[in-house]
């Protein structure tokens, strides 16, 4: 429902709550000035604008994880749970501090109790979220001053990663192919299937540590391992002791033609794989589009402030996991571009991002753990 519906249906304490807290002038008593006064006042670009400067970072975190995720009905465990997640470098008194974000909440009109059979549920005005978020932008875009001249060339790989796994389908096809003791393709096979695909990777050196981000993250670069783990996932590969095989679940995808719910699908697996490593993943994921919609945006700029919302994952550091397991995997992904402006990273939105990403929710997805 939009907001001046949910109004008419709103408690008359919450009305007032709202309306002492936008400052409104109004008679207490009558529920009819009181929405007119409240709609008035939430509908004006001065109101929205002066309640999006005055959020706290914490505030900001959690307006985030409310307007981006597509829910219009979320039960009270929900709500507490993003502000749990914004207030995450405050452990002390968590859950007593996450029940006032979201009496707050109540309080500026972003949520109200539903009008449903089910307790504990409450609502997002279908029309308060695109203004809120709009100003948002606006605000982080004179704030940081973030864009820059379109580069000379760039990088927009589109749908080639689903050209790819294609790819790897049909060099299995021809014959399996033994693995290692660790259970890894042998060197001499991965720089074989890797020559055959559109972006090249080269096979991993030795580190220290890689986890977390998949299967055989430890064994594979990140884009094939990425291509790896979903034929593994939709069962188009098995792994049986020394080798790795198509399946007939392989050979029979190899004979239908490339569908966008197929690319689709391969988005939403990445999320659902990095989610656990990465927990603000389907925020972060809408935002940086958003962010890079109407021009080219620096990694700098983005880093200013997308940093403060990524935890380290064990040795992978917030910086390397926003460059490495983010922008990079999205660049793969074709939900956007990059290219270089003298010596700095930059990137835009695509047709993927403001198109099929803007009508997805990560914030509903499980995460899989694939053994």
């Amino acid at each position: 429902m939009n907001l001046a519906e949910i109004l008419v249906y709103t408690d008359i304490r919450q009305l007032n709550q709202m309306a002492d807290h936008y400052g409104c002038e109004c008679n207490p008593h009558s529920k009819n000035e009181l929405i007119t006064t409240l709609l008035a006042n939430l509908r004006h670009k001065q109101t929205i604008s002066r309640e999006i400067e005055q959020l706290s970072p914490e505030e900001t975190h959690f307006f985030l994880l409310l307007f981006l995720d597509k829910r219009t009905e979320m039960s009270l465990e929900d709500l507490l749970a993003k502000a749990g997640v914004a207030l995450d470098a405050k452990k002390e008194g968590k859950q007593e501090e996450a029940r006032k974000y979201v009496a707050k909440a109540m309080k500026r009109g972003w949520i109200f109790p539903a009008k449903s059979r089910t307790i504990g549920q409450y609502q997002v005005p279908l029309d308060i979220r695109e203004p809120l978020l709009h100003t948002w932008l606006q605000k982080w875009q004179k704030d940081e001053n973030a864009f820059v001249l379109e580069p000379d060339a760039y990088r927009d790989e589109g749908t080639a990663l689903v050209d790819d796994i294609m790819q790897f389908l049909r060099f299995l096809q021809r014959e399996p192919v033994p693995l290692t003791a660790e259970g890894g393709m042998y060197k001499r096979y991965q720089q074989q299937v890797l020559q055959f695909l559109q972006v090249k990777e080269e096979p991993l050196t030795p580190e220290r540590w890689r986890f977390g981000y998949g299967l055989h993250f430890d064994l594979y670069p990140d884009r094939f391992s990425l291509i790896y783990d979903f034929c593994y996932y939709q069962r188009w590969i098995e792994e049986i002791p020394g080798q790795v095989s198509l399946t007939e679940a392989g050979n029979e995808q190899l004979q239908k033609p490339y569908s966008d719910a197929l690319y689709h699908e391969v988005i939403r697996f990445w999320m659902r794989l990095y989610k656990r490593a990465v927990p603000n993943l389907p925020m972060l994921v809408q935002l940086i589009p958003m962010m890079a919609a109407s021009g080219w945006v620096t990694q700098t700029a983005l880093a200013r402030s997308l940093l403060p919302w990524i935890r380290a994952f064990y040795y992978d550091d917030p910086n390397n996991i926003l460059v490495n397991r983010i922008l990079k995997m999205m660049v793969h992904l074709g939900l956007i571009r990059v290219g270089q402006s003298g010596e700095e990273w930059i990137y835009s939105g695509t047709y993927a991002s403001q198109s099929w990403l803007r009508k997805y929710n990560g914030f509903t997805e499980s995460t899989i753990l694939l053994k």
